[in-house]
C-alpha cells in the first residue's frame, strides 16, 4: 500500500514538472533591443601626450668681422626676418670690386690679343706676297743672265739685293715664332697645353733660326767670285729658299692662334665671377637676420665689437613652438594623416578645458617604448599643432589628444554584440510579429562599440541588443 502511494506522489511531481516546463516553453524570451533611427557615428582613440618644450635656436653669423650696430636687446620678442646686428663689409666689397677690376684687364687682354693675331695675319700674307712676286723675278734675272753672260758684276748685285730680301723675312720669321715661342711657355705654365705642344712650338724656332743661318751663308757665297760660276745652280737655289719660306709662312698662318690663351684668360674670368658670387653671399650675410620667431633670452653679439663665425650672435626661443607631442601606436597610426583635426582636452579639477588642433606631423619611423605595465610597444611620434595658442599651453604639462579616424552625418549604427556570422554572412535579429527573425545585413566601418550598417536595416527597426544570448535563435518568440 505504501509502495502504490509513493508511486502516486512521484507521477504528481512528474506531472507538476512537465507542466511547468510547458508554461516556460509558451512563454516569450525576454531580450534587450535598440530601435534603429539615424545617428551621428564617430570613431576615435585618445592618447596622453605632452606640451612639447620650447626650442632654442643659436644664431650664427656666416662672416666675421666688426660689428657695427646691434639692432635688438635681451628678451625681446623678434620675427622671422628681424635685424639682429650688421657686420662690417667693406674688405668684402673691395676684394669684390678688385675681382671685376681684374675681370676687366682680362677681357682687354683678349681683345688685344684679336688684335695681335690679325696683325700678324696681315704681315705674314704681305712678306708672302712679296716673296712671291720675288719667284716671278727670279725667272726674269735667270733668263736675262742666260741671253748676256757680259755683265756678271750687274747679275751678283741683283742677286745680292734679292738675297738680303730672304734673309729679312727670315729674320722676321724668327721674331714671330719666338713670340709664338714665349706665347706657349706661358700657356704651359698656365697648364693650358701639353708638353709636347711646347716642344712643337720650339722646333718650329730652331728651323727657322737654322734657315736664316743658311741663307746668311748663301749670301756670303754670292758676295764672293764663286757667286757667279754657276748661274742656273745659284737661281734653282734662290727657288728653293724662297718657296721654302713661303711653305713657312703658310705653316705659321695655319697655327697662327691665340685661341688657347683666350679660353685660358675665359676660364680665370670664370673662377673670378664664382668668387664674386661667394663674396657678394657674403656681404649679404653680414646683415645678421633672425631664422625665427621667438624671444631673444641670450645675446652675445651685445659684449663684443668683433664677432667671430665660432661665436653665436645670439639664442632665440621659440615661444610660439608649443607643440604637443603623442606617441601613437603602430596600429592607430595608419589611420592618421598630417593637417586632420583632433581634439585637445586640459585636465582639470575644476572642470576640463578643450581646444582643437591639427596633426603638424608624424614621424616616419617606430620606437620602442616601456608600457607602464612592463611591456615593450613601438609607437610613432606625432606633433599636434592648437588651432589656437593660450597660456595653458605649457612646457611638460600633460594633454589628452582626441583622434577622430571616423566621422559621418545621419547613419544607421547597430551594437557591435547583435552582430553574428552565419555560413559567412553578417547578420542580426529583427522582431517582427514578437518573433526573432535572423535578417542580413552588409556591415560597414567598425566604432567602439558600434558598427556602421551600409544596408539591410531601416529606419524603426527593433534590433535585438545581444545576438548570443541563451535560447536566442531565428524564429524564437521574444519579448522585450
Amino acid at each position: 500500500m505504501k509502495k502504490k502511494a509513493k508511486y502516486v506522489v512521484f507521477g504528481i511531481v512528474a506531472l507538476a514538472v512537465i507542466g511547468i516546463v510547458a508554461v516556460n516553453a509558451m512563454q516569450p524570451l525576454t531580450v534587450d533591443t535598440v530601435v534603429i533611427e539615424l545617428s551621428q557615428a564617430e570613431a576615435y582613440f585618445t592618447e596622453l601626450g605632452h606640451v612639447r618644450d620650447d626650442r632654442q635656436v643659436s644664431v650664427h653669423s656666416l662672416v666675421g668681422g666688426e660689428i657695427i650696430s646691434v639692432n635688438v636687446v635681451e628678451g625681446q620678442l623678434v620675427q622671422e626676418g628681424d635685424v639682429l646686428a650688421i657686420v662690417d663689409s667693406y674688405d668684402i666689397l673691395h676684394e669684390i670690386e678688385q675681382l671685376r677690376i681684374h675681370n676687366m684687364a682680362l677681357y682687354a687682354q683678349i681683345d688685344n690679343l684679336s688684335v695681335e693675331e690679325a696683325q700678324a695675319r696681315t704681315s705674314q700674307m704681305a712678306n708672302r706676297s712679296v716673296l712671291q712676286s720675288e719667284l716671278s723675278a727670279i725667272d726674269a734675272r735667270e733668263r736675262m743672265a742666260q741671253s748676256s753672260d757680259a755683265d756678271q758684276q750687274q747679275i751678283r748685285e741683283e742677286n745680292i739685293r734679292l738675297q738680303n730680301i730672304i734673309i729679312e723675312q727670315s729674320r722676321l720669321d724668327v721674331e714671330n715664332t719666338f713670340s709664338d715661342y714665349e706665347t706657349a711657355r706661358g700657356l704651359l705654365n698656365a697648364g693650358v697645353i701639353t708638353r709636347s705642344e711646347m716642344d712643337s712650338a720650339e722646333q718650329i724656332l730652331e728651323n727657322h733660326r737654322t734657315a736664316l743661318a743658311t741663307n746668311e751663308q748663301r749670301l756670303e757665297i754670292i758676295s764672293s767670285e764663286l757667286g757667279i760660276v754657276d748661274q742656273s745652280q745659284h737661281f734653282a737655289a734662290q727657288r728653293s729658299s724662297i718657296r721654302a719660306q713661303i711653305g713657312g709662312i703658310n705653316s705659321s698662318l695655319s697655327q697662327l692662334s691665340t685661341e688657347p690663351m683666350q679660353q685660358h684668360f675665359y676660364a680665370l674670368i670664370e673662377s673670378n665671377n664664382l668668387a664674386i658670387a661667394n663674396l657678394e653671399r657674403m656681404a649679404d650675410h653680414s646683415i645678421i637676420t633672425s631664422p625665427v620667431t621667438g624671444r631673444i633670452v641670450n645675446l652675445y653679439a651685445d659684449t663684443t665689437n668683433i664677432l667671430s663665425t665660432a661665436m653665436p650672435v645670439a639664442d632665440i626661443r621659440m615661444d610660439s613652438d608649443r607643440l604637443i607631442e603623442v606617441l601613437v601606436s603602430t596600429v592607430n597610426v595608419y589611420d592618421l594623416s598630417v593637417g586632420n583635426p583632433v581634439d585637445l582636452i586640459l585636465m582639470r579639477h575644476s572642470g576640463d578645458a578643450f581646444y582643437s588642433g591639427t596633426i603638424y606631423s608624424i614621424d616616419d619611423r617606430a620606437e620602442a617604448i616601456m608600457s607602464i605595465l612592463g611591456v615593450e610597444e613601438r609607437r610613432v611620434r606625432v606633433l599636434i599643432k592648437p588651432d589656437r595658442l593660450s597660456d595653458s599651453f605649457i612646457s611638460g604639462f600633460d594633454v589628452e589628444v582626441r583622434f577622430v579616424t571616423y566621422s559621418s552625418e545621419d547613419r544607421i549604427l547597430v551594437p557591435r554584440t547583435a552582430v553574428f556570422e552565419e555560413a559567412g554572412q553578417s547578420m542580426v535579429y529583427v522582431i517582427r510579429n514578437g518573433t526573432a527573425t535572423a535578417t542580413p545585413i552588409v556591415p560597414g566601418p567598425q566604432l567602439r562599440t558600434e558598427i556602421v550598417v551600409v544596408s539591410g536595416l531601416n529606419v524603426g527597426d527593433t534590433v535585438i541588443r545581444n545576438a548570443r544570448q541563451d535560447g536566442l535563435s531565428g524564429g524564437a518568440r521574444v519579448a522585450h
